[in-house]
């Protein structure tokens, strides 16, 4: 990030006040015509520091395609990550912050031409393929490229299965495709896989680590010496689904098959795990219909109908596509009755359901209704569908997290990074840092 693109658009709050505090001060301050975003910085690098000290082998590269809210890179950068990018357009991004080229990866198997033609003109070399068609076509524009072969290795236990889409088979075609790329004279410099998007299944990632060392095994008996193996994402960000499981099978696999001292480098694509639960969906009730409904005992029951002001075009997309599941939480005080409730969004479309059958309180319009981690993917795929708004995001930091990372940033390099408070206040000033394992965070 050059110095004239500094970061000012958050808040700063006490070390004392908790983000549950800030939430219910905008509850408390609402109702809004637009669903708010609360973002808390901390959360984000509290999960940095908790990557880095449990992983400490592998460099997180951010997967840009889950949240990209600048505050949220711009945060990212500061701390050292690297990122991982899938479009020209998202490159763009985080080149304009100030992020070095060999901080990306290219984690795209099936680019546009115009974008690769952007990768060259701009340096990133680092880069997937896995076909024949791809290989050539890197080949033809950009032969300097460093090429990554992603794999496919499927966990069954995942949200949304990427393999079918990505990832050559690691015994019929892999060898295939490194013979090609070593007659084509091509660099290739590593093996990746991603195991699919919120994976339930740890130790599905020591099995593919095994499979990658095989591949490392075979490039080395036909000239190449790989020196990167890229685990991808997967990993779950709740709030409530710790990272240790995956921390522990992927530290043993990488120990056992990649041991410190082959020098080789061990990444990740982290997306889901650094932002779900770093923001919360505050939501107000727009309008509200009572019906009543015939039981087969002849007797009659109250469903209430709520529309909110986000819905399945905006934050819920996950929820209505992947199966989310979706917690609300209401703030009027506990009732002594509960009444069956259908959670709609507010376009006119039948299809913007939240939640078809869930016990609430009785709600009044203007009320608000709160959602944890929505994080990931809850703004990206967001559209403004019926002419409404996307969610508005407003960014929190507390004041003394600024403080411990200006006193890491005095002992890394100098470079333009800038982010500053609202008032341009200097916050922070550097390239990049990456904490050691032992570093940690009390805020």
């Amino acid at each position: 990030m050059s110095a004239t693109n500094a970061l000012t658009d958050l808040k700063l709050i006490d070390d004392s006040v908790s983000i549950g505090e800030v939430i219910r001060e905008v509850v408390r301050t609402g109702p809004y015509e637009d669903p708010l975003h609360v973002l808390d910085l901390d959360d984000l690098v509290q999960k940095h520091y908790g990557w880095c000290a449990k992983l400490p082998r592998v460099k997180p590269f951010y997967a840009v395609k889950c949240n990209d809210d600048s505050r949220i890179l711009q945060t990212l950068h500061a701390l050292g990550a690297g990122f991982d990018c899938a479009s020209k357009g998202e490159l763009d991004r985080v080149l304009s912050l100030g992020v070095r080229p060999e901080n990306i990866i290219f984690a795209q198997p099936a680019k546009s031409l115009s974008s690769l033609l952007y990768a060259r003109s701009k340096q990133v070399q680092t880069m997937t393929f896995d076909g024949a068609l791809e290989l050539d076509k890197i080949h033809r524009h950009y032969p300097d490229a460093r090429l990554v072969l992603r794999i496919r290795h499927d966990s069954a236990k995942v949200r949304v299965t990427l393999g079918k889409k990505f990832g050559c088979d690691p015994v019929k075609d892999a060898p295939e495709l490194l013979r090609r790329a070593r007659a084509l004279r091509m660099c290739v410099v590593g093996i990746s896989f991603h195991v699919g998007s919120d994976c339930s299944e740890a130790e599905v990632y020591h099995e593919a680590v095994k499979v990658a060392s095989g591949l490392f095994e075979y490039a080395r008996s036909i000239g190449y010496c790989l020196s990167l193996l890229d685990v991808g994402g997967g990993f779950p960000g709740d709030n409530n689904k710790p990272l240790d499981p995956y921390a522990t099978a992927i530290n043993a696999a990488i120990n056992h098959y990649f041991p410190p001292e082959t020098n080789v480098r061990i990444m990740a694509e982290p997306g889901r795990y650094y932002v779900a639960s770093a923001v919360t969906l505050v939501t107000f009730v727009d309008s509200k219909r009572v019906e009543r409904e015939g039981l087969a005992d002849g007797t009659e029951a109250t469903v209430m109908h709520y529309y909110l002001n986000d819905g399945v075009f905006g934050s819920f997309f996950c929820t209505a596509h992947e199966g989310q599941v979706t917690i609300p939480i209401v703030t009027r005080k506990a009732a002594p009755v509960q009444y069956r409730s259908m959670v709609w969004g507010p376009t006119c479309d039948s299809m913007d359901l939240i939640l078809s059958d869930v016990r609430l309180p009785e709600l009044e319009i203007g009320d608000s209704v709160v959602f944890e981690n929505v994080g990931a993917y809850g703004q990206v795929l967001a559209c403004r569908f019926n002419g409404f708004s996307l969610p508005k995001v407003v960014a929190y930091l507390r004041e003394g997290t600024w403080k411990i990372l200006q006193e890491l940033i005095r002992s890394s390099p100098t470079t333009q990074t800038q982010i500053a408070d609202p008032d341009g206040k200097l916050l922070v000033s550097h390239q990049s840092y990456t904490p050691s394992a032992e570093t940690t965070l009390s805020v």
